[in-house]
């Protein structure tokens, strides 16, 4: 069992790297990670085996030929795999495994709320997901082997991909910086930058920290969906008009009551419900997945409770977000609600002074519901 929680440091200050690396350069950082034991490569295939899990094997290098199958995968899957071109990924470990989620403490210089997942994946010698390009912010984290990284430029929905396979990969990558990361490295890449890893060697793993960032569509339409929810049929009405002087125009007047009354109907209010609970939603459920209280515990042993990986916790004024279920606060619950969204991992001398009736009230019913673990 491993003894030391996932850990990560910046090894710049904050400030320097929001200002000239975040969302705009790619930036490599040695041994700025540790703690990285757990899970190991059996523990990855055991959670590609759940329904409830979302992971891929792939299959493949260079040229080619590629093969994907998706997750639940049976046992079998591993078989005949050999020892080199393969990997294997897995989606949102941090909601399933509650020690891998206290990485995410570390990246507390963004707002909770932009934080995605934590992918792991497992990587043969040789082992790839080809050149490609991801829409949002993510650090690569080398917890294990080794892996060799080429970066290339910045990429858009414009640029050539290939069609011979089942993963979405850039037809062409010019290498513009190359890395080799072993364990402890991180590289961290904005979005759109195409980038390309392949395991040096076996016994790869790589953890992926992706970042949430909202489609404005999404948003808009979560915003709608609240704002109709429980609005009347409200329909057209023009009592009083004027003689229409031509029937097969759109008049500017007609058009600007029928725009004004629809979005009218749209209230500030309910929009920002939709937005607190659409990023108050995790990814995936993982909630069934029992805390592995003794791990923690070995690692952070002055730690009294813990939150489950698999909860989304924010506070917006007096209502707190926790899953998409929204809670109303009492002014003694909001600062012990802050605390439980801020970190991940809780101290007896941080919780006692907010420990109020109601505030305790609080906790134990969360506590009860399995959002959180004593222990």
């Amino acid at each position: 069992m491993a003894t030391e929680l996932p850990r990560f440091t910046l090894p710049l200050p904050v400030e320097t790297f929001l200002q000239r690396h975040w969302q705009r350069r790619t930036l490599f950082m040695p041994a700025a990670a540790r703690g990285l034991d757990y899970p190991d490569a059996d523990t990855l295939a055991g959670l590609a085996l759940e329904a409830e899990v979302e992971s891929r094997l792939i299959r493949g290098a260079g040229d080619g030929p590629w093969s994907l199958q998706q997750g639940p995968l049976e046992e079998d899957a591993f078989e005949g795999l050999g020892e080199q071109d393969w990997t294997l990924l897995v989606q949102s470990v941090d909601h399933f495994l509650t020690p891998v989620s206290l990485l995410l403490d570390d990246f507390g210089f963004v707002p909770g709320w932009r934080l995605e997942d934590i992918m792991i994946s497992y990587a043969a010698e040789g082992g790839s997901v080809g050149p490609h390009f991801d829409q949002y912010d993510v650090f690569l984290i080398q917890a294990s082997g080794h892996r060799h990284w080429r970066i290339g430029p910045h990429c858009d929905d414009a640029t050539p991909q290939r069609t011979d396979t089942p993963l979405k990969m850039l037809a062409h990558m010019p290498c513009e910086q190359e890395f080799h990361a072993g364990p402890g490295d991180v590289l961290y890449l904005p979005p759109g930058v195409a980038h390309h890893g392949v395991a040096s060697d076996s016994d790869c793993v790589t953890w992926s920290v992706g970042f949430r960032a909202p489609d404005y569509r999404d948003l808009l339409a979560e915003m709608v969906a609240e704002c109709l929810a429980n609005q009347p049929e409200q329909l057209y009405g023009d009592a009083g008009r004027a003689p229409c002087p031509a029937p097969g125009r759109l008049e500017q007047n007609d058009l600007d009551n029928l725009l004004s009354a629809s979005l009218g109907l749209l209230d500030r209010a309910q929009a920002a419900r939709a937005v607190a609970r659409w990023l108050s939603t995790p990814r995936q459920n993982g909630l069934d997945f029992i805390v592995d209280e003794e791990q923690i515990r070995a690692g952070a042993p002055d730690a009294v409770l813990v939150r489950h990986g698999g909860v989304r916790l924010l506070r917006q004024g007096d209502h707190a977000w926790l899953n998409g279920e929204c809670w109303t606060l009492d002014a003694e619950q909001t600062a012990l609600v802050d605390l439980l969204a801020g970190q991940r991992r809780y101290r007896n001398d941080q919780l006692e002074p907010l420990l109020t009736r109601s505030a305790r009230e609080l906790l134990n019913h969360w506590i009860d519901q399995g959002f959180f673990a004593p222990l």
